[in-house]
């Protein structure tokens, strides 16, 4: 039986936060769905527990931690829905979270491909924790809200892109665009394939009657410096791979202060942990790691931008002054994406 919606969850430990995600699935109004669980490399006792608890979830069990992308990409191969859910284990749905976005998606056209729930913080439900991800100039995703009062954020129709840690796409667009780059492993690997998407004349839109609510950096466990070399690196690939050269000229100035400041927040976070020549160390490990994927990134944005459908006007319009960015924290608002697209 084919169910209209796979809910495709990554998780790899953190037993108590799946149990909890799992629970809100259960209360769900919208019934036809597949729950699928990507165990990426458990070290506790998440199998077992799934197999006593949960006898109608799909397990797809991980050789190993191999990361985000490649759990996520092992989850939608496995699913047969033409809608995907994707959801991170330490998110928690509101009981009608999942009909809204059916019903979104059932109201829109096939452009809208990408569709982001209201995320607010579990712990701080007065707070925006995200309503979709926009892109700014500099090539650098933020989370739409993040941080921001509920009572006093403006919520927006559309947004450049979606963060997969709870999100709805029509599976058609893995068909037309790819799946999630496993290069990247984790951080900026939803904000490359929201642009890819762009690029490719998709839409995000976001569903504001659609509640989740997150915990806040729940599975990081301590690993700040992987974290901000992940970034330093994957911000570096994402616009390698996706800027259009146009606009790589006329940013390039703020693309690279951006890189620089990624540089800086390795150096940053590492010193405070062991030292100034840990930090060091740590710099010239991610500058080499960078450089070592930058084959595959060119090799990509070949394949990216011989396929681009989306004129290099219009997607300069989606994209956010830096200083917009600084100037109102993550308030910002994301111009819906209509306009000509190149044939």
């Amino acid at each position: 039986m084919t169910h209209k919606v796979a809910i495709v969850i990554p998780t790899w430990n953190h037993r108590e936060l799946l149990m909890a995600c799992l629970a809100s699935i259960q209360a769900q109004t919208f019934r036809d769905y597949q729950v699928i669980v990507v165990d990426d490399g458990s070290t506790d006792d998440t199998c077992q527990w799934l197999a006593q608890n949960a006898p109608d979830v799909l397990v797809v069990k991980m050789s190993a931690n191999r990361g985000f992308a490649s759990a996520v990409n092992a989850g939608i191969q496995t699913a047969s829905s033409p809608l995907i859910f994707l959801l991170n284990n330490d998110m928690v749905l509101a009981p009608n979270c999942v009909e809204h976005l059916v019903s979104a998606a059932r109201r829109c056209d096939d452009s809208a491909a990408m569709f982001a729930p209201y995320v607010l913080f579990r712990e701080k439900p007065d707070t925006v924790f995200c309503a979709g991800d926009a892109m700014l100039q500099n090539g650098r995703p933020v989370s739409i809200g993040y941080g921001v009062l509920r009572k006093e954020f403006r919520l927006t129709s559309e947004a450049f892109g979606v963060s997969a840690g709870a999100a709805l796409y029509r599976a058609d667009l893995f068909e037309e665009i790819g799946l999630f780059d496993e290069v990247f492993g984790a951080y900026f690997e939803d904000a490359d394939l929201s642009f890819r998407a762009r690029l490719a004349g998709f839409r995000a839109v976001i569903v504001p009657d659609a509640l989740s609510y997150h915990v806040g950096s729940a599975s990081l466990e301590g690993r700040h410096v992987w974290r901000a070399q992940q970034c330093c690196r994957n911000h570096c690939l994402l616009v390698v791979k996706n800027m259009p050269k146009a606009l790589l000229f006329r940013h390039g100035g703020a693309i690279l202060r951006e890189h620089r400041h990624q540089i800086g927040r390795v150096f940053t976070v590492a010193r405070s942990s062991k030292g100034f020549l840990y930090a060091l160390k740590k710099v010239a490990e991610t500058l080499g790691k960078t450089l070592a994927a930058l084959p595959h990134a060119c090799r990509e944005r070949v394949r990216i931008q011989r396929r681009r459908k989306v004129d290099t006007q219009l997607l300069a319009r989606m994209l956010l002054p830096v200083n917009v960015a600084e100037r109102m924290g993550e308030r910002v608002t994301v111009t819906p994406s209509e306009g000509p697209r190149d044939a």
